[in-house]
This record gives C-alpha cells, structure tokens and sequence, in this order.
C-alpha cells in the first residue's frame, strides 16, 4: 500500500522518531481499529519492534496520513 502524508503527519513524525516502514507496518498489520468522531480511520498497533503506534487516515482518502501518535 503506497501511503501520502499530510505535513502535520510529517512534523509529529519527525517529533516521535516514527518511520515511513512503521506507520505501514500499523496500517497493514493493526491489533485494533476504529473511527474518530469525524469517521476519520484509527489505526493501533504494536509493531514488530516493540513500539506502539496509533496512525489516522483521512476517511476521504484513506490512503493519506492525518497524524501518528507513538511512544
């Protein structure tokens, strides 16, 4: 899946040291996902590497990244 990045996604990546093969790695192989109260998919998941990542997709287009969230 080839995913686009909106700047705030960018920024808040940089911020929490979050890679590109990460937040894919949540999207395609999330523990739980729901909607926000806009619709707008969540995505959560701990990932291979012990971390865990909740990615936002924008529900019109839900190949692009709203924002991720991580510790």
């Amino acid at each position: 899946m080839k995913l686009t990045y909106t700047n705030h996604a960018r920024k808040r990546m940089k911020e929490r040291n979050i890679t590109e093969a990460e937040v894919l790695e949540c999207v395609e192989d999330y523990d739980t996902t729901h909607t926000d109260k806009k619709g707008n998919p969540i995505y959560r998941a701990i990932i291979s590497n012990g971390r865990r990542l909740e990615v936002i997709l924008q529900k019109e287009n839900p190949t692009k990244v709203i924002t991720v969230v991580g510790d």
